[in-house]
């Protein structure tokens, strides 16, 4: 019981301190919009029933009561297509020449959470978190019985729970939770092709690829004012490595604010050409500062170039090869920013990628990836600091 009670009011302080209710009933039939919102706390609360203490099979009302529609408990989520979440989960290199039509197939897809909330209140609280005591939790005033989520990250598990008052009584709801689906992450931003955040994946050694803090795509010739918005507010991008040809000069579509670093990255094989060796060292040092994140970095498609730096980035970091070829081959899922291009992506595979691979294990015989791809950059000119840096940005430990 005084756990109950230590909960309750915990939650209440949370609700309390971030918005104040409307009572039951829309008198006027107006709906209001979705909305992050902090407002004055309601003055006098006569009763308040608390749903549940902790995740369960079904919530124990007492009194008014809400209830989790979808997702409630435990379902996992894709936030891809149908296609490429059944591409994904059973996935197997180079058999995407089928699906691969230039057409746009990797945006994110949002999250719906639907409720039924029987005391007919106005407004409704909805806090999500990543852990179930939902400490830290993001708050939004809502109005109906839905909540639409955008930019979720893949491979995470979320706890929602629904708070509103109604005939001056707060009903806190059950913490529900669901899953998003192990995937690449890719975004959306309005006039970008072929995006995705390079995080989430998990290492060798137990750790985790930072989260929000490297995106990779296509360049930023169509960015429209949305997709600019979306980039510099919402995923926060300081710097943008343009990897096409360092005559370019910036400044950076993104705006005056943002680091614009240009050079002329090499694709594939290329990356062992004497000729383009100052501009591979440069580029991977881009990692090795923290003051640069987050970072999104692009050649015109978003797949050769930059796939090529994006493999050196996971290796090192020591992301599966499985998972690295998922990254990878995500970009024929993409328009590419309408490239024509009629060569299969089989042929890509197997004649570019594939050999770029064994070419850079060959740096560390019988050792791991990511101690090759170490080897590699040593033999162009990193030190062991650089690379250590960029290893220690890129990386975190989940356990």
């Amino acid at each position: 019981m005084n756990r109950l009670i230590k909960f309750t009011v915990c939650v209440l302080i949370i609700a309390f301190a971030a918005a104040a209710f409307a009572g039951c009933g829309n008198k006027d039939g107006k709906e209001a919009e979705t909305e992050m919102k902090t407002e004055k706390p309601t003055d006098a609360v006569t009763e308040t029933y608390v749903i549940t203490e902790a995740v369960t099979e079904e919530p124990a009302p007492k009194g008014p009561t809400l209830r989790a529609v979808y997702p409630g408990f435990g379902e996992v989520v894709s936030l891809l297509s149908d296609e490429m979440t059944a591409w994904i989960t059973k996935f197997k290199q180079n058999k995407v020449d089928k699906i691969s039509d230039h057409t746009e197939k990797c945006e994110p897809l949002p999250v719906l959470l639907q409720w039924e909330n029987d005391n007919a209140a106005l407004y409704s609280h909805v806090l999500i978190a990543d852990n179930a005591e939902m400490k830290n939790a993001e708050t939004y005033l809502v109005s109906g019985d839905s909540l639409l989520l955008s930019d979720l990250y893949t491979g995470q598990k979320y706890y929602w729970q629904i708070i509103t008052e109604c005939e001056d009584k707060t009903v806190i709801s059950a913490v529900f939770s669901f899953e998003t689906l192990y995937t690449p992450r890719t975004i959306e931003a309005e006039g970008v092709s072929n995006a995705r955040d390079i995080g989430g994946y998990l290492t060798e050694d137990g750790r985790r690829m930072k989260r929000g803090m490297v995106y990779r795509g296509g360049d930023l010739v169509r960015l429209t004012e949305e997709g600019k918005s979306k980039l510099v507010n919402v995923y926060g991008i300081k710097t943008e490595l343009d990897l096409r040809e360092k005559s370019n000069k910036g400044p950076s579509p993104l705006g005056e604010d943002v680091n614009y670093i240009a050079v002329s990255g090499p694709w594939y094989a290329g990356a062992f050409d004497e000729s383009y060796k100052a501009d591979l060292c440069r580029e991977l040092r881009v990692f090795a500062d923290a003051d640069n994140y987050p970072i999104y970095f692009h050649c015109s498609l978003g797949r050769d170039r930059t796939g090529t730096l994006a493999f050196l980035l996971e290796a090192l970091c020591g992301v599966s090869l499985d998972d690295i070829n998922k990254d990878y081959e995500v970009s024929f899922f993409s328009d590419m920013s309408g490239y024509d291009d009629t060569t299969p992506p089989s042929t890509m595979i197997s004649t570019q990628f594939n050999p770029f691979r064994k070419s850079i294990q060959k740096y560390a015989k019988g050792k791991s990836l990511s101690e090759a791809a170490r080897a590699f950059m040593i033999s162009i000119g990193l030190t062991e600091e650089e690379i250590d840096a960029i290893r220690g940005n890129l990386t975190e430990d989940v356990r």
